[in-house]
């Protein structure tokens, strides 16, 4: 069942970030590498788990989770950096500043909250919950 549930926040976050992405691409902004890295770490990691869920292995379980991981870790420095590009003179942790920016942009604030309904339930998943 937490395997499921990973999945499900996993397609819809790799959903809303496809929509961001086009979003920016269409505005003619620019898109730093960073971005593709988190987008190609994402569709990895999914497969990976779509394999994990169809074998059953625990080994395959773990790699998808790391790779979630260090996906969740690109996203994180994306936020951090473009915050801090946009404000580079601010007081305070550069981390909770851009989280706090982030909630006047609702489909950014989307992308993040399914963030964790994707790594807590694969977390559990590979724990073998």
């Amino acid at each position: 069942m937490t395997a499921t549930i990973a999945l499900v926040g996993w397609v819809l976050n790799i959903g809303v970030g496809l929509v961001i992405l086009a979003r920016l691409l269409s505005a003619r902004r620019h898109v730093p590498p960073l971005a593709y890295y988190h987008l190609t770490t994402a569709l990895v990691g999914l497969g990976v788990w779509i394999a994990f869920m169809a074998a059953g292995s625990a080994v395959l379980a773990w790699i998808g989770f790391g790779v979630l991981t260090l996906h969740n870790a690109f996203g994180d420095t994306l936020m951090v950096k473009g915050w801090r590009r946009r404000n580079p003179d601010a007081p305070g942790i550069a981390y909770f500043q851009a989280t706090k920016a982030a909630w006047k942009k609702p489909l950014l604030l989307v992308h993040g909250f399914l963030a964790p309904v994707a790594w807590f339930p694969a977390l559990a998943a590979a724990l073998g919950f």
